[in-house]
């Protein structure tokens, strides 16, 4: 039996709270590196021991494979459910099934009726005519970004027990040194909410640019293990073959990889045998080696979840690893911003954009409240807006992405700021002003009059805040 961290038991005990609230769909919320599989196979366990019928689906043969042993390691009997077994072979009596979620869809299961279906990577919307085949199932959708359309439709509660910087300051995950490189990407398309691989394809495909990556990986990772994050399978092959010219061994794995040469070169990277390891949507999920010590986003994205996901694969813990590094070659971080900093998840649906023939609006980021798009100062608590200006001024640069913690608040607890300070960490942009104001409320309705005072907030957003205060729960996150 695996020995659990405190808050992988405290998010089992949630999780178990969240069914006896009537929760019967649950959003399991933890940051990659820590070890959603490990809660949601103990679970499993639990389970099975008592007569629970559960039903494991994954995506991606990578994510099976990794979800298959680690329930095997639990000395669980599995059924697994792959394109190759035909219907009669299935057993409908079988405790535990792992299956990838389009042979399931697609698969006539007879009478099988799981009581619980833990679906890994539920941020995707692929998983949802599963849940419709089995609506009365107990569903439990282990991510580590709950984003997505179809989750609000879906899930009536989220259990987020920990977040990046404390898993940092308690040793789960190692701390990220990151390095962006200043550039123009005015050219760069979009469609469908994603930034188009041809016109990526287009900006990146220069031989400066591939120079540019070789030459900042020499100055700020030399020889440490790297995986490299591409726009298209010939970019890869590409900055591959740039490495290599450099003298700087390299491997490229893509979708084109055979079988065969995909795990010889995944075995060689894991021994060491060459330090840059260059692919192209293939090894952002369900890929383990914590002795990664860079990562290089050769690419932009829109994607959130992609954007923490590929950072989130040097972040694990390793033997002589002090920190990891992040070599961003396409702005991300002021599209994303930092891998390691809080992020409060929610359930709720985004708001619809408004309809043509209304006006414009634009949300206040001090206070959150919703004002016209042309106002240059926020009715409601005093806000300005900047001006926004045009491109980067200081292209081709490679600068150093910090904190903008104050640096006399870094190593304390958020709550053990007073007001003064809590107003300036919020200036300095560190934490979302939303967040602080959990903090403020926490503190009670003279707090919040005291704060109000001192950020010269209007009488709107006190009232608000008032009316708010028994939402005040946050997690006491340590400050870098």
């Amino acid at each position: 039996m695996l020995q659990l961290r405190p808050y992988q038991n405290e998010t089992i005990q949630n999780l178990r709270q969240g069914f006896g609230n009537d929760h019967k769909r649950q959003i399991l919320c933890l940051p990659t590196g820590a070890g959603k599989t490990v809660v949601f196979s103990e679970m499993v366990r639990l389970a099975t021991e008592r007569g629970t019928v559960s039903l494991i689906l994954t995506d991606r043969i990578e994510l099976f494979k990794q979800t298959f042993k680690a329930l095997d390691r639990h000395g669980l009997k599995l059924q697994e459910v792959n394109a190759k077994m035909k219907s009669h072979q299935f057993d409908q009596k079988a405790k535990t099934t792992v299956g990838m979620v389009e042979t399931i869809k697609r698969r006539d299961l007879g009478q099988y009726e799981p009581d619980l279906i833990i679906i890994d990577e539920a941020h995707k919307g692929n998983f949802t005519k599963v849940l419709d085949k089995f609506p009365n199932a107990k569903v439990i959708g282990a991510t580590a970004t709950p984003v997505g359309k179809h989750v609000p439709k879906y899930y009536s509660n989220i259990v987020h027990p920990i977040d990046i910087p404390q898993l940092i300051a308690e040793g789960y995950l190692s701390p990220c040194r990151a390095f962006q490189m200043v550039d123009d990407f005015s050219d760069l398309e979009t469609s469908r909410g994603e930034y188009t691989e041809q016109s990526q394809w287009n900006h990146f495909n220069e031989r400066k640019l591939y120079d540019g990556v070789v030459d900042k990986w020499r100055e700020k990772a030399n020889g440490k293990k790297t995986i490299v994050f591409n726009v298209n399978i010939e970019h890869a092959e590409k900055t591959n073959e740039a490495f290599n010219e450099a003298g700087i061994l390299s491997e490229v794995i893509t979708s084109k990889t055979t079988k065969e040469e995909r795990t010889r070169i995944l075995r060689a990277f894991s021994d060491g045998l060459f330090p840059v390891l260059n692919n192209c949507g293939i090894l952002t999920t369900g890929y383990d080696e914590p002795s990664i010590e860079c990562v290089i986003m050769n690419r932009k994205t829109k994607s959130l979840p992609l954007w923490l996901q590929c950072c989130g694969r040097g972040s694990r813990i390793y033997p002589g690893k002090t920190e990891f590094i992040v070599l961003d070659f396409g702005m991300n971080h002021d599209e994303h911003g930092l891998w390691e900093e809080p992020r409060k998840w929610s359930l709720e649906a985004k708001k619809k954009k408004s309809k043509q023939g209304e006006a414009a609006v634009k949300t206040c980021p001090e206070c959150e409240a919703m004002v016209f798009a042309s106002a240059r100062e926020c009715n409601f608590c005093g806000h300005e807006f900047k001006i926004k200006t045009n491109a980067p001024e200081t292209g081709g640069k490679l600068v150093e992405v910090k904190s903008t913690a104050p640096p006399e608040l870094v190593g304390r607890k958020i709550s053990d700021l007073n007001l003064d300070e809590l107003i300036e960490i919020q200036k300095a942009k560190h934490f979302k002003s939303s967040y602080v104001w959990r903090i403020v409320r926490s503190k009670g309705k003279n707090a919040v009059l005291e704060y109000a005072k001192k950020m010269n907030y209007k009488s709107g957003w006190i009232s608000r805040q008032l009316g708010d205060l028994t939402n005040s729960r946050f997690n006491d996150y340590l400050i870098r």
